[in-house]
């Protein structure tokens, strides 16, 4: 079960509050959309929820001299000041602003999302934030390294991984075909694997590249008929 980091802060009347972020990463693969959690909650137990429709949320990369990500003020978006990689990518939960919900929605996310990010609330005597970390796991990517009497010689790579992931490759049953040795490296994205294998079309014309962290798999097929020369 994912546990919550939280940074307490005081608002008017001395009312205690508390500001939620995960403490683990949210882990997203290329294309999809995801939400970065955020939401101030009130600490006295006879209450419900605390409203953040009348405070500022900002929501910027820390990694990236604080660009902004997405701004919301006096009850509305002000993202003039955006970076343009997150132009008509990004919303919050307006109608959930009210129960102190400030999480951001990420729509289409990309490599390059993947990094550190700040969710700010200010009201209108305190502010206080949180960090999410997003990670971005690559897609596995078939290259063709060459030809000869035959067999094809296949690369694999995927990118932006944590930790390490399994990589395999298999034949077109679901077997596994044998390989290389996995090579890895880790840069500021993550870990990125390679895999190569010569494949022979006499046992299967189509192989399949998996990728695999706990229950998360991600594959890519390649048919190497038109890459056969005899």
């Amino acid at each position: 079960m994912c546990t919550s980091s939280m940074v307490m802060f005081l608002i008017t009347g001395g009312q205690e509050f508390n500001m939620e972020g995960p403490d683990v990463p949210v882990v997203a693969a290329p294309g999809s959309d995801i939400i970065l959690p955020c939401s101030i909650k009130p600490k006295a137990s006879e209450q419900s929820h605390v409203s953040a429709v009348d405070m500022e949320v900002k929501w910027s990369r820390t990694d990236l001299n604080s660009a902004v990500v997405h701004h919301y003020m006096d009850k509305i978006d002000k993202n003039e000041d955006q970076d343009p990689s997150y132009r008509g990518r990004t919303a919050l939960f307006k109608e959930e602003l009210q129960y102190g919900n400030t999480s951001l929605l990420l729509k289409n996310v990309k490599v390059s999302d993947g990094g550190q990010y700040t969710c700010q609330v200010d009201s209108a005597h305190h502010k206080d934030h949180v960090s999410v970390l997003l990670k971005v796991e690559g897609a596995p990517e078939i290259t063709v390294l060459g030809t000869d009497s035959g067999e094809v010689f296949l690369q694999c790579d995927s990118k932006g991984w944590w930790p390490v992931p399994e990589l395999q490759w298999l034949d077109s049953e679901g077997a596994e075909v044998p390989a290389g040795v996995k090579e890895s490296h880790r840069d500021d994205r993550g870990f990125n694997v390679r895999l190569h294998l010569t494949a022979n079309s006499n046992s299967t014309k189509t192989y399949i590249c998996r990728v695999k962290q706990g229950q998360h798999v991600m594959e890519e097929k390649i048919d190497i008929t038109g890459n056969l020369h005899y």
